[in-house]
């Protein structure tokens, strides 16, 4: 069995971790690949070029080869490389962007229109390169093995693609050829594609000319009716595809209203299991992670809740204003804040306030989820409804609902389960029920 997922999201690793942890054993195969594959992972382009976890170390953003007296600058959002005055490229870097380790370097014409994007894995060599026209679009994009020779070469315009393996070219007029070629050379067990998108998962189960058991795992919502291509498996026209699992309750019982019996009959709902890294410690210590001092009625929470203690962490300095409130007895502040530290804080914390203004940093919500910390947030800020309960979400003109939340509530350790149990945590044995031989 393998897994077919076309793009590395959050809901892709969720259902990757769900069927490790329930022990549902098979490869994981991801058709786009942007060098930074999770262990365990792997894509077309990584089989081709070579690639696999811990063949060397990430390119930090300042050990990009450039010509003498060029200098490279950096902070971390993003690098940058010069030659006197001219910007000669832009570095963006993987995630978590902090660590600065590249993941493309875009080099431009004396117009500073980008004309070629060099793409590092995670092992630091340039695996892909693309190359641009004068206006800015896509022409082809190559990929490379660690000592440069060219192994594939995509038309970005036609999506052509060819191939050079085992001493043969290749050609194939379009991707899903490619991905039908690369299945059967890999050796991979094709007795079964589980999959998550009715794009081009959806077209490999359907053209694959072999046997199988096939499954769509739907993590998306619906419309006012159900998509055509999942209309297909639940007709039974497809000679693979046979059910359809969705992963989001409200979806789950939307479309039930939809379907004939017939077709109600392939479909189940499965949520999640999500990682548990530490119990909830039950302490009245609140989290917030933040790059911006405009946190929502932060003193007047600070005020208010004399009881809790603030821990407020940065990866940068932090401003004036916001170190300002060290003058309070229950407020704590991280600027510069290491790794180990926010790992401590997430342990040690048991409520994650999502109340910072700007953009969200290390994930901050979805680690206080997996932490088991209760994530509490104003509507104006909350920057992953996804992982934050309705109720727990605040109007931020009504601040005083939310000190009056935390002041009454005991036993956070309980409401951690809700949260859990509200945001579709599920267990090994309904997956090794559902999916199981």
């Amino acid at each position: 069995m393998i897994r077919l997922f076309e793009w590395l999201n959050q809901e892709t690793l969720d259902l990757h971790y769900s069927l490790e942890t329930a022990g549902l054993s098979g490869t994981t195969v991801l058709l786009n690949d942007d060098g930074c594959l999770p262990e365990g992972v792997t894509s077309p382009y990584s089989y081709f070029c070579g690639m696999s976890v811990g063949q060397g170390k990430a390119r930090y953003f300042n050990q990009i080869r450039v010509p003498d007296y060029w200098q490279i600058t950096g902070n971390n959002t993003k690098g940058e490389i010069w030659n006197k005055s001219d910007k000669m490229a832009d570095i963006f870097y993987h995630e978590p962007s902090h660590l600065r380790f590249v993941k493309t370097v875009d080099w431009l014409d004396k117009k500073g229109q980008v004309r070629l994007s060099e793409h590092y894995n995670q092992s630091g060599w340039v695996f892909a390169k693309t190359y641009f026209d004068d206006k800015q679009q896509g022409l082809f994009k190559t990929y490379l093995t660690q000592a440069q020779e060219e192994v594939l070469i995509e038309n970005l315009r036609t999506g052509a693609i060819l191939l050079n393996w085992k001493d043969k070219v290749h050609h194939f007029t379009k991707k899903l050829d490619f991905i039908l070629f690369y299945l059967k050379e890999s050796g991979l067990d094709l007795s079964a594609i589980w999959y998550n998108s009715l794009a081009m998962p959806f077209m490999i189960s359907y053209y694959l000319d072999l046997p199988g058991d096939d499954i769509l795992f739907w993590q998306e919502t619906i419309g006012e009716d159900v998509p055509g291509n999942m209309r297909i498996i639940l007709s039974g026209r497809t000679h693979r595809s046979k059910r359809v699992i969705v992963q989001d309750k409200a979806t789950y019982d939307k479309m039930q209203l939809l379907l004939s019996e017939e077709e109600k009959k392939r479909v189940s709902y499965l949520g999640y299991l999500y990682p548990e890294k530490s119990e909830n410690s039950g302490q009245q210590k609140i989290l917030t992670l933040t790059n911006s001092d405009q946190l929502e009625h932060l003193e007047f929470l600070v005020t208010s809740l004399p009881n809790y203690q603030f821990h407020i962490g940065a990866l940068t300095e932090m401003s004036p204003y916001l170190m300002g409130f060290a003058q309070y007895d229950n407020v704590h502040l991280y600027p510069n804040i290491a790794q180990d530290q926010v790992r401590r804080l997430f342990e040690t914390c048991s409520i994650y306030l999502d109340i910072n203004h700007g953009s969200e940093i290390l994930s901050a919500v979805r680690q206080a989820f997996e932490y088991n910390q209760l994530v509490l947030a104003f509507d104006k800020t909350s920057h992953n409804p996804q992982l934050t309960l309705a109720d727990n979400c605040f109007q931020s003109d009504k601040p005083e609902q939310l000190v009056q939340y935390l002041s009454e509530i005991s036993h956070i350790q309980d409401l951690v389960k809700q949260q859990r149990q509200g945001l579709g945590q599920d267990n090994p044995e309904n997956y090794r029920r559902l999916l199981g031989d």
